[in-house]
């Protein structure tokens, strides 16, 4: 980041030097800074420069793909990979999310779960005159022609889905896991209106020490 100083201009217009050093009549004398003060150019740019500094400090660079494996990632001490497996399946099923596949020789599992972020809000208002679902229907019949509908309504956050992965695999005397989790939010209209991975550690952190505790719990068969 460059800073620009802006120093004052010396207007000092002295005429006819021969004069005892007298300045001339048309001349505008010079006026001389405060000693401690600054110009106020250079204070708006140091303040411009401190301000452009703060933001930059604030945005956070993206993690690497090393970083978010090492979060992702976590070894238990125990060679036994199913019972790793379990202790994930109880984890994701008190934590609501459905399993949709479970294949125990390649140590997969699949899990999705879905978040209403919209309570009290079930689409689109109904109503008006001859309609159906917020519809307005002109002719009776068959022939009657639909003019709105669900799509002309407003558009809202509905429903946020959430997407889990796992890997349990055999490491020696021990096991090792990597899950991961995708965010999806759709509206009311079922259209996707967002979606990307969860990167937060501490939310991997507090996943796998759930899973600590599961394990534990299976292991002392409480």
């Amino acid at each position: 980041m460059f800073a620009i100083a802006l120093l004052p201009r010396a207007h000092n217009r002295e005429r006819g030097r021969s004069g005892g050093g007298r300045v001339g009549a048309g001349s505008v004398p010079a006026r001389g800074l405060a000693p401690g003060s600054a110009p106020a150019g250079a204070l708006l740019v140091l303040a411009v420069a401190l301000f452009a500094g703060g933001c930059t400090a604030g945005v956070q660079p993206p993690k690497t793909q090393l970083e978010v494996r090492e979060f992702q990632t976590r070894t238990f001490d125990t060679p036994d990979s199913k019972q790793v497996m379990k202790a994930m399946l109880n984890v994701l099923q008190d934590d609501g999310y459905v399993v949709k596949n479970a294949v125990v020789d390649l140590g997969l599992i699949t899990a999705t779960k879905e978040i209403d972020v919209a309570p009290g809000r079930s689409g689109p208002a109904g109503g008006g005159l001859g309609g159906i679902g917020g519809a307005v229907v002109i002719g009776g019949g068959p022939g009657g022609v639909i003019f709105g509908g669900p799509r002309s309504a407003p558009a809202y956050r509905k429903t946020e889905r959430r997407d889990f992965t796992g890997n349990v695999s055999e490491f020696g005397p021990q096991t090792r896991v990597r899950v991961s989790f995708q965010r999806k939010v759709l509206d009311n209209r079922g259209d996707v209106v967002e979606v990307q991975p969860i990167d937060d550690p501490v939310f991997y952190r507090d996943f796998f020490s759930r899973m600590d505790k599961s394990l534990y719990l299976q292991q002392e068969k409480l």
